[in-house]
């Protein structure tokens, strides 16, 4: 039986998130506010990633994201439009002195030759006082067919 890199990476990530959720603080500041992101995608495509989004005081956060026409793996994809709501989960550890963060949740994209309509969203991130760098990851984790996946860089800044 052939392990794929996704699926040894989404099991990586839950045990990761599971282990910040159990670290994150109890008394947590908010981190309540609009996010706008610019990114591009890696891996099997290089379009580029905008995304707008608000995050919550209870760190959800409820973001829509363009993805341009380009190229892909699987042939030529035009814009895809994207809806996520997700929980970020923010442990104690700190990265080269930068809050780390994980998330996970769900989204729906309109068209994409990579992925289905329905998706998780998986993201690992460090942020500083304004700014987040966050590598992001689409999948049905198999649900659908085509799932091949979704990666890329997103520079977000936080208001």
């Amino acid at each position: 039986m052939k392990i794929r890199y996704t699926v040894v990476a989404v099991i990586l990530h839950i045990v990761v998130l599971v282990l910040a959720m159990k670290s994150a603080e109890a008394n947590e500041p908010s981190y309540e506010g609009v996010r706008i992101s610019l990114g591009h995608t890696v891996a099997n495509s290089s379009a580029t990633w905008g995304e707008i989004g608000y995050e919550f005081k209870n760190n959800w956060e409820l973001a829509a994201s363009i993805n341009g026409a380009d190229e892909t793996r699987n042939g030529w994809q035009d814009k895809v439009y994207v809806a996520s709501l997700s929980k970020v989960i923010r442990p104690e550890w700190r990265i080269f002195d930068a809050r780390n963060y994980y998330r996970l949740g769900v989204s729906y994209l309109n068209e994409s030759n990579l992925v289905g309509k329905t998706n998780y969203r998986l993201g690992v991130g460090l942020e500083w006082k304004h700014i987040q760098v966050e590598y992001f990851h689409y999948s049905s984790a198999g649900i659908h067919k085509p799932n091949t996946g979704i990666d890329g860089i997103l520079l977000r800044l936080k208001y």
